[in-house]
C-alpha cells in the first residue's frame, strides 16, 4: 500500500490552519488577561507580547506557504514551510515552558500543538523527497 504524503501534508495544514486560529486567539486573550491580572513586569509582557506576534506572523506565512506547496506541487514552497516550522515550534515551546506565566491549559493546547507540527515536519519531509525524486512511469 503507498502512502499519499502529499494527501495526508495537505489535510495537516489544513487542520492547522483551523487550530492555529483557535491557538493564537486563545494566547491572545489569555495575555491580555495575564497582563490585567497578574503582577507583570513591563519588559515582560513586552518580550512576552513581541513573542506572540512573531508567532502569529511566522505561523501564518508557514501555513500559508504549505498549502500552496501541496495544491501546486512546488518544491520550494514546502522546503520554506518545513524550514519556518522550526521558528514556530521554538516559539511555542517557549510559549508553553518558559514565558512568566504559564497556566496549565495553556501547557495542553502547546502540546497538541508540538504534536501536530511536529506530524507537519515528518509528512512534509516525505512530500519534499518524492516531489524531488525521479518520476519513473511503468
Amino acid at each position: 500500500m503507498k502512502m499519499n504524503a502529499s494527501l495526508i501534508y495537505e489535510i495537516l495544514m489544513y487542520l492547522n490552519s483551523f487550530y492555529f486560529g483557535m491557538y493564537a486567539t486563545f494566547e491572545i486573550g489569555v495575555g491580555v488577561l495575564k497582563a490585567i491580572g497578574l503582577n507583570y513586569n513591563s519588559d515582560d509582557l513586552t518580550r512576552d507580547g513581541c513573542i506572540l506576534l512573531a508567532m502569529c506572523i511566522v505561523e501564518t506565512i508557514r501555513i500559508v506557504l504549505g498549502r500552496k506547496s501541496s495544491l501546486s506541487n512546488h518544491a520550494w514552497q514546502a522546503t520554506a514551510s518545513v524550514i519556518l516550522t522550526l521558528p514556530s515550534l521554538a516559539i511555542v515551546i517557549y510559549l508553553c515552558c518558559f514565558q512568566t506565566y504559564v497556566l496549565k491549559l495553556e501547557i495542553i493546547l502547546s502540546a497538541l500543538m508540538i504534536a501536530l507540527q511536529g506530524a507537519e515536519l515528518v509528512y512534509a519531509g516525505v512530500f519534499i523527497c518524492t516531489m524531488c525524486g525521479d518520476n519513473t512511469y511503468t
